[in-house]
Order: C-alpha cells, then sequence, then structure tokens
C-alpha cells in the first residue's frame, strides 16, 4: 500500500512538474494550490514515520518484556537443579539402604540440558541487546530524518515554486526507498517475533520435561529401578537432536537474511548507477528465492512432524507411569493390610498364650492345696493335655496366619511371673480357690473335673 501510494504521489508530482515547465511563449502554468498539497502529503509521510517508529518503540519494549520473562524461567530451573543436586549429595552421604537411587547419567544429563538452555538463554540475550541496539540507532535514524524533513519543509515553503518541484521530486525518492527499507524492516520484526514465539515454546517444552524426568526420578527411587533409565535418556537424546536442528536452523536463517540483504544493497545500487535489471537475472533470482523457501519450508514440515513424534512418545511414557503408580498404591495397601492382620494374629496369640499359662499355673496351684498323692496322680493325668492344648492353639493361629508372614513364638514366661499373675487374678465368682473357669466363655468347673475343663478349653479356643 506504501508502494503504491509513493508511485500514485510521483505521478501527481510528474504531473504536476510538466505542468509547471515554462511553455513556448516562457509563462509559468504552475497551480497556486500545489505547494500546499505537497506540504500536506509531506506531513503525512512524516505522521506515518512516527507512528512506525512508536511501533518500533514497542517491539523494544515487548523484547525486554519477554527476555525477564526468560531469565526468570532459568532462574527457577536453576534452582530446582540446586534442589536435585543437595537431594542427591544427601542421598548418597546418608548411604541408607531404602532402595536403588536415581541414576547419576540421568542427573548429569539433566544438568547438561539445563547448562545448554542457559547458554542459548545468554545467545539469546545477547542477540536481542544487539537487535535492541539496532532498533534504538534505528530510532534515533528516524527522528533525525523527521527533523530533517520538517526543515526541508520549512525551507521549500520559502523558496520559489521551481526549486520546491525539483526538491518535490528528490524527497518522493527517498521516500519510496525509505518504504522499501521500512518494508524491509516489518518483515525482519515480524521474523524476529516469529522465532520468540518459537523459543519460548521450545523453552516451555524443556521445562515440562525437565518437570516430567524430576517426577520419573522420585518414583524410580520407590519403585522402578534402572529399568526406566533408557527411556529418559532417549527423550532427552531426542531433544538435545532437536536443539541442535533448532540451532541450525536459526543460523541458516540469519545466513538467509545476510544474503537478502546484501541482494537489497545490489538491487539498490543498480539503479542509481544506472544500469538497467535484465529480465532474465529477474527470473534467475526469483526462481532462486523459490528454491530456497520451498526448502525452508520442508525443514519446517520435518520439524513438525518429529515434534509430533516427541509427543506421542511423551503421552505414552505419562501413560506408563500412571499404570505403574496405580500398582504400586496397589501394593502398598496389600502390604499394609497384610502386615495388621499378621499383627493381629500374633497378638491374639499371645494373649491365648498368657492365658494357658495362667490355666497351666492355676490347675498347679490348685493341685498342691490337694494332698500329695492326689497331686501326683492329677498331675500324672493331665500334663499331656496341657501339652496338646497349647501344641493345638498354637497349631491353629500358626494354620490361619500365612507362610511369609510368620514370626518366632515368644519365649515362655518365667515361673516367678506366671505365678504372680495367677496369684494377683481375682476369681470372677467370688468363689473359693478349688473352682476353675474357661478365659473364653467364662464356663466354671470344680477341680474333680480337670479333664472335662481342659477338653473344653481346646474345642472353644479352637
Amino acid at each position: 500500500m506504501s508502494s503504491r501510494r509513493t508511485k500514485e504521489d510521483g505521478a501527481g508530482t510528474g504531473a504536476a512538474a510538466e505542468g509547471s515547465r515554462p511553455g513556448p511563449g516562457g509563462g509559468q502554468a504552475l497551480p497556486a494550490r500545489q505547494p500546499e498539497e505537497t506540504a500536506e502529503r509531506l506531513q503525512r509521510e512524516n505522521r506515518r514515520l512516527r507512528e512506525q517508529a512508536a511501533a518500533i518503540c514497542g517491539l523494544y519494549h515487548e523484547a525486554g518484556q519477554q527476555l525477564s520473562f526468560l531469565r526468570g524461567q532459568l532462574a527457577s530451573r536453576d534452582a530446582l537443579v540446586a534442589r536435585l543436586r543437595t537431594s542427591l549429595a544427601a542421598y548418597e552421604s546418608s548411604g541408607a539402604p531404602a532402595g536403588p537411587g536415581p541414576a547419576p547419567s540421568l542427573v548429569d544429563g539433566l544438568v547438561e540440558q539445563v547448562g545448554r538452555l542457559k547458554e542459548q538463554l545468554h545467545e539469546q540475550e545477547s542477540s536481542a541487546r544487539a537487535r535492541e541496539d539496532g532498533f534504538a540507532q534505528e530510532v534515533q535514524k528516524l527522528s533525525q530524518q523527521l527533523e530533517e524533513k520538517e526543515r526541508e519543509l520549512q525551507r521549500l515553503l520559502s523558496e520559489p515554486q521551481h526549486e520546491r518541484e525539483r526538491e518535490i521530486l528528490l524527497l518522493q525518492r527517498s521516500l519510496m526507498e525509505k518504504e522499501k527499507e521500512k518494508a524491509t524492516s516489518e518483515v525482519l520484526c515480524r521474523s524476529l517475533t516469529d522465532e520468540t514465539y518459537q523459543l519460548r515454546r521450545t523453552l516451555a517444552a524443556t521445562a515440562e520435561m525437565c518437570q516430567h524426568l524430576v517426577k520419573c526420578l522420585d518414583e524410580k527411587q520407590k519403585s522402578a529401578g534402572p529399568r526406566e533409565e533408557k527411556p529418559s535418556l532417549e527423550r532427552s537424546n531426542k531433544v538435545e537432536d532437536l536443539n541442535a536442528k533448532w540451532q541450525k536452523y536459526d543460523a541458516s536463517r540469519d545466513e538467509y537474511v545476510k544474503g537478502l540483504h546484501l541482494q537489497l544493497k545490489e538491487l539498490k545500487v543498480l539503479p542509481e548507477q544506472g544500469l538497467p535489471m535484465s529480465p532474465e537475472l529477474m527470473q534467475k533470482e526469483i526462481f532462486r528465492l523459490n528454491k530456497l523457501l520451498e526448502a525452508k519450508m520442508a525443514d519446517c514440515l520435518k520439524v513438525k512432524l518429529e515434534l509430533e513424534d516427541i509427543k506421542k512418545a511423551k503421552d505414552g511414557d505419562s501413560e506408563r507411569i500412571q499404570m505403574l503408580e496405580q500398582q504400586v498404591l496397589v501394593y502398598k495397601d496389600d502390604f499394609t493390610s497384610e502386615r495388621a492382620d499378621r499383627e493381629r494374629a500374633q497378638s491374639k496369640i499371645q494373649e491365648l498364650k498368657e492365658k494357658v499359662a495362667t490355666l497351666q499355673h492355676q490347675i498347679a496351684r490348685r493341685q498342691e492345696s490337694r494332698d500329695p498323692t492326689g497331686q501326683c496322680r492329677i498331675h500324672s493325668g493331665h500334663k499331656t493335655h496341657t501339652q496338646r492344648l497349647e501344641t493345638d492353639v498354637a497349631e491353629a493361629f500358626l494354620r490361619a496366619e500365612p507362610l511369609s508372614t510368620r514370626r518366632p513364638a515368644p519365649q515362655p514366661e518365667q515361673p516367678e511371673i506366671q505365678a504372680d499373675r495367677g496369684l494377683s487374678g481375682p476369681d470372677p465368682r467370688g468363689q473359693g480357690q478349688g473352682d476353675l473357669h474357661c478365659p473364653h466363655c467364662m464356663r466354671f468347673f470344680h477341680d474333680e473335673e480337670g479333664e472335662e475343663f481342659l477338653r473344653h478349653v481346646s474345642e472353644c479356643c479352637q
């Protein structure tokens, strides 16, 4: 649009110049309003240049904000890497055999990747600073040009008409050149904005990958072990290859832009020297540029396909990690429930053993209160029953308990402790010392019913 406008302005000024040339009679046919129109046109061009300068300043500020945002993200990644290093050092120094630790190669890969990202960020900062300096110089040049245009406008208003026409023609030519330069600068600015957007996307993807790898490390310490190192290393290698390809693409793009600048300079120099451009050369140049454009488009499609493949692999890995997490939770619940059952079984066995010991002590104590002959008779008759009762109770609980969760049975209590328990135990019915009672159903038996009492206790406890 700007080139079309300048062409129309140039055509108008050319017609005005032809109309203002002296005729055969030597008179001047220049309209009276032509200097005012040219002044208004120059003012409009000045306003447009100011708007472009304001747009460049806005791009400069946006680039500064993006750089600050990238610095903040880099600081957060450095803090994350430092925290991982401290946790790894603490884990290695503790030496606790809690399970397989994180792979040092994976941690080193993460550190190298963060270092590469830091180097890329520094390179981007330096390039952004150079671009900012270029923008500032361009703004200064534009401001100087605006001032020069204003001075020239004042000078034109004070000069005669023929000189004004010549100056207007020169200004139109210079404005056409400036519009071409501005068009190239706008193309460069768009390419820079696209590049910053792509770098932000790649940085966000690498940050997500770092977080994902940190989660994988935490999970591997608990469950998987060294089996999950290979996929993570492959993913990191893919990310490194992708970063290298992006760097190559950036370098080739910069070279391409430099070549375009050189070609533009050559094209500017040829009309100034008065050398005509042949159509064959123009066609060859257009053909070469089309080939370069097709090659760049093919590279972009290839990179897009690689990104899609990496995303698919990442989704598959996340599903596998979720499945492993669910399996770990199920195993943990089974282990806790099995441990609780084992503890309850052990406590029941201990209680029954204590009850059997108290019953044996009561029987021995009540037999001692009898005559010596009866004591010998009852003791010899019921010794085998007490032993059978203890073994039957222990075998019943050992059969109920799983094989992998059995523990060694505790040592029997000393006779002094058992005697204290038997002597200190109160009589539930308040009767004399010649009564026996079942600890499970609290049924009472007399001293003469010793065999029946033992049979009842063995059946009731089973």
